[in-house]
């Protein structure tokens, strides 16, 4: 709906993909932000969803530990990084990210790079291989 309604205010400055990339990310930017207050509101909290397929229990059960554990560590990122991670796992270049946060190339690949390092440190930690 939102492409939709945005259609008539492209410019062209941009491909089409990374236009329709912006128009999503400014959508789910103020879908947080109301869920944000919502949840204030209701004070209470949902645990993100299980997506594990169940071929064999135990690898499950480990893929499943890392995803909330890495989740986690997402979720304690500064919101321009979580925004740049999930664009990055979405699978757009460090180019497109940049058209859709107005986030210059280099700095979205140094971000990432910085983003990775913090992450795996922060993991390993809680491993205890520091």
């Amino acid at each position: 709906m939102a492409l939709w309604t945005a259609l008539p205010r492209f410019r062209g400055d941009s491909t089409e993909r990374t236009w329709v990339y912006r128009v999503a990310h400014n959508t789910a930017i103020s879908f947080v932000a109301r869920q944000r207050r919502r949840e204030r509101r209701e004070q209470t909290r949902v645990p993100p969803v299980d997506i594990a397929s169940s071929r064999d229990l135990e690898h499950d059960a480990l893929d499943k530990e890392r995803r909330q554990r890495l989740w986690k560590a997402v979720q304690g990122l500064r919101e321009a990084d979580r925004q740049i991670v999930v664009l990055y796992l979405e699978g757009l270049p460090a180019v497109d990210i940049s058209a859709v946060t107005g986030i210059p190339p280099g700095a979205v690949a140094t971000r990432l790079t910085r983003v990775r390092q913090r992450l795996m440190a922060q993991i390993r930690s809680e491993d205890g291989l520091l």
